[in-house]
């Protein structure tokens, strides 16, 4: 069977979930014999994907790389070209206007005039996401060799370009069936669906909802109902997101399939406890810096938590919106010194960060899964996750609480951090849990809906 798949990132270059689930997923459906072409806006060489074709949308292919974290895959050769694009998956329209607003000022004035306020030029591009300038990058000639403008207007007309990129490069490919990634993915695959006659499946990673809580983006809310309502099947990573589909699109729940995200176990890495030089005690928040991840809330448990146990170091790990208000936040309660932002972090930093926490805490308003707790839990790193999130639903052995409830998950916090043995029960039955859920198990949830759609 032949895939082909729409998304907005691969790792390492990603800003979120999104990329890691993609990455998962399609390491273990190679593993079972699918043909996956990926596609995305941008490559810049060093993905790792050679169990399958990855390409951008002007045809470029990643070159495989090896991983020694990923399980023996099929490998081929592919040429790799870096064609960026100005766009990253967890944007709102707003944040768009403010990175293009942020470029041309770096275009006319020089970067550093553009970045006086360095937290929130981090929140609006980050170059560590994709580890290019993408600011620099932007007005190079050979950025877009196809086209005249170096980004659209706004982010919709970006979206449509990715769509008519598409349409015009990968329509006389030959698949079996087409998967789009949230929202940004959802009008190429329906434009696809309609031109070629082939099934769509949609991902719906996050919604609106979920990102932007009571300020919803009518306009990215009308194509997610589209993308829902045009696909033949609809795969969601939570009955919590589904429950919303029903309720806040009207779809049919006999449309849609709950496949939850996995993780691949890995050692934890005994060699960063060893030589921690820390404080005593590590508590983790770890993704983007947005209101729907919870970020304020973090602040007031560890406002909290510090007077209680004095030696402890709160990590506010990630890039988003809210960083430099939760930054102005945390010098007004005077907790600077119990607070530490590193930013968007990845590779050995993410897995130094995992081994050296005592307690991931995830305090989402509204999360469709939350694989960070998964891996947290791989890293054998108890956790403490809001109820409103989907990973609460397969993870029995987590400390949950709502995530307004900040007394209650603070006093988890002090509880946990005092009795070592409460911490190391928790991740022995968690990581029981955690061996159940994983990628190929989702790879089979999700043949069953290919084979459903294309028999």
């Amino acid at each position: 069977m032949k895939i082909l798949m729409l998304g907005w990132e691969y790792p390492p270059h990603i800003a979120g979930g999104l990329g890691t689930a993609c990455q998962g997923l399609t390491w273990a459906l190679a593993e079972q014999g699918v043909s996956i072409h990926f596609v995305v806006p941008q490559l810049f060489g060093n993905e790792r994907a050679g169990h399958m074709l990855l390409t951008d949308q002007m045809r470029r292919a990643a070159s495989p790389q090896g991983d020694e974290q990923q399980p023996t895959r099929r490998h081929a050769s592919f040429e790799t070209t870096r064609i960026p694009a100005f766009l990253q998956p967890y944007w709102s329209p707003g944040q768009f206007h403010a990175a293009v607003h942020d470029s041309r000022k770096a275009q006319s004035h020089g970067r550093a005039a553009a970045r006086k306020d360095d937290r929130v030029a981090r929140a609006l591009i980050d170059g560590e996401v994709y580890g290019v300038d993408l600011i620099s990058a932007l007005y190079r000639e050979d950025f877009y060799p196809e086209v005249s403008r170096p980004y659209g207007e706004d982010i919709f007309r970006e979206v449509e370009r990715f769509t008519g990129n598409v349409i015009s490069r990968i329509s006389s490919e030959e698949f079996d069936v087409i998967h789009s990634h949230d929202w940004m993915t959802f009008p190429a695959g329906v434009a696809l669906s309609q031109l070629t006659g082939k099934p769509l499946v949609v991902h719906v990673h996050s919604l609106e909802r979920d990102r932007s809580g009571l300020f919803v983006n009518e306009q990215i809310d009308q194509i997610e109902r589209f993308g829902v309502e045009s696909a033949d099947r609809v795969i969601v990573v939570s009955h919590y997101t589904k429950r919303m589909l029903e309720e806040h699109h009207g779809i049919s729940g006999d449309k849609v399939a709950v496949i939850h995200n996995g993780v691949y176990p890995r050692q934890a890495v005994q060699d960063y406890r060893l030589k921690k030089t820390w404080p005593r005690h590590v508590v983790l928040f770890l993704g983007r810096v947005t209101f729907q991840k919870g970020p304020g809330y973090f602040v007031d448990i560890a406002s909290r938590v510090i007077p209680n146990i004095p030696d402890v170091l709160f990590v506010m790990a990630g890039s988003g919106d809210m960083l430099s208000g939760i930054i102005d936040r945390v010098e007004e309660l005077h907790l600077q010194n119990h607070f530490l932002f590193p930013g968007f972090i990845q590779g050995e930093e993410l897995e130094e960060m995992f081994s050296i926490a005592d307690l991931y805490v995830m305090p989402s308003v509204s999360e469709p899964f939350g694989i960070a707790a998964l891996e947290a839990i791989s890293f054998e790193t108890p956790v403490i996750i809001s109820k409103q999130s989907g990973v609460a639903e397969v993870l029995e052995h987590a400390l949950k609480a709502d995530f307004w409830d900040v007394d209650r998950m603070a006093d988890m916090i002090i509880n946990a951090l005092l009795h070592e043995e409460l911490r190391q029960e928790l991740v022995c039955k968690a990581r029981e849990e955690v061996r159940k859920l994983h990628w190929d198990a989702a790879a089979q949830k999700t043949i069953a809906v290919y084979q459903d759609v294309a028999p």
